[in-house]
């Protein structure tokens, strides 16, 4: 139904140009005179290249697309930039060119930045680069180009449609600070310290004498066949700074504040840490169980860039926590500290290691009644609660 539309659409404007066309021809060949032919030698050469116009094949312009700008975070500046290329020296008029987004209304632009208008005259290329300041976190997608010509008065118009798609993926942004371990674990129990110090036993060092309490395995028997004196091999301290970070994705006024503290936490921590893994609960738990190569942290930055806040959490994070978390400490970061969110992963964390929730709040604002008493109740089974606002982070 729609080509057949635009068939009769076309068909209309020819019909009407070469109306115009004969309606003058036949006015000045009746009524005579120097005004009358006047009038038909000015309408002709419009009326002809209208016709022109409309038999000119659009196939022969082609586009291309560029982003500048491949890594954006959430705030800034994302740059597009189009070339349109053709073969044939046939004079374009009024060519309007526009970059299609599928959700242009989440943007804030000065006016539409991505249409353009160009007289295009007969060259044969024309680029043309526009920005879009503030860009909104998530995953965004460019459909396509649309180009539009059209003659002097508008008699003629013909519109291409280029199926051209990109991907644009805006990533949270991301604050440094200065990261620090949670809780320190030795190979005998649990001590609360600002680092976590064990003994790698892959690397050692040196000898020294053997002291009651030494493992067996620790003792070196080559000196010992040498000296008949028994000796401990003396290994390299390493941090153990096992962290699980765990996201509530449920829908909440600072939601966005959330994702950025999160982003930021596994960036700043991934630089430090000897074991680190996410984990995002929303309407589907999401889980990076091992964050140490650049790649793993990229994967783990693109799921934050594109996840959206759900009305609920799933049941199963109990469950993921467990298989998740083997050691070490646990962040929860959330804009709503609720029981029956925390519960299931007090149970899984509280035979690991600490546990400690961050609650988000918007910037000068006094968290709710119910946040407060969540928090209370939450400090009350031995969670480490915090408020952070966005310049606190």
């Amino acid at each position: 139904m729609k080509i057949v539309k635009q068939v009769l659409n076309s068909s209309m404007q020819v019909v009407f140009v070469v109306s115009v066309l004969i309606a003058a021809f036949v006015f000045a060949m009746f009524q005579g005179g120097q005004v009358s032919w006047t009038i038909f030698y000015i309408i002709l050469p419009f009326g002809l290249y209208s016709l022109f116009l409309f038999f000119y094949p659009l196939s022969d312009v082609k586009v291309s697309r560029e982003i500048r700008t491949p890594i954006v975070e959430s705030g800034g500046k994302l740059i597009v930039s189009l070339s349109i290329r053709r073969n044939s020296f046939f004079p374009l008029l009024y060519t309007v060119v526009t970059d299609k987004w599928a959700e242009p209304e989440r943007f804030t632009v000065a006016g539409n930045a991505w249409k353009r208008l160009f007289l295009f005259g007969f060259r044969k290329e024309k680029k043309w680069e526009y920005e879009i300041e503030q860009m909104p976190r998530g995953e965004h997608v460019l459909e396509g180009i649309e180009i539009e010509v059209a003659d002097f008065f508008g008699w003629v118009r013909k519109k291409k449609w280029v199926p051209l798609r990109h991907t644009v993926l805006i990533f949270p942004k991301t604050i440094a600070f200065q990261y620090a371990p949670i809780e320190t674990q030795y190979d005998h129990g649990t001590l609360a310290s600002p680092l976590n110090i064990i003994k790698d036993t892959t690397l050692a060092t040196g000898v020294r004498n053997y002291q009651p309490g030494d493992r067996v395995t620790w003792i070196h028997w080559k000196s010992f066949a040498r000296t008949q004196t028994l000796m401990t091999k003396e290994f390299e301290d390493r941090r153990s700074q096992d962290l699980l970070v765990i996201m509530d994705g449920r829908k909440t006024e600072v939601f966005e504040d959330i994702v950025e503290l999160t982003a930021s936490l596994i960036k700043e921590a991934s630089k430090n840490q000897a074991g680190l893994a996410l984990m995002t609960a929303g309407k589907e738990i999401s889980r990076y169980p091992l964050i140490q190569s650049d790649a793993q942290l990229h994967q783990a930055l693109v799921h934050l860039a594109k996840i959206q806040p759900s009305e609920v959490a799933t049941g199963l994070v109990s469950d993921m926590v467990s298989t998740t978390l083997v050691g070490g400490s646990a962040v929860v970061i959330t804009g709503n500290p609720d029981w029956t969110f925390l519960q299931p992963i007090v149970q899984s964390v509280k035979s690991n290691g600490t546990l400690v929730c961050y609650v988000v709040t918007g910037q000068g604002k006094e968290p709710s009644p119910s946040v407060v008493n969540a928090i209370q109740i939450a400090k009350s089974r031995g969670i480490h609660v915090y408020l952070l606002e966005e310049h606190r982070f």
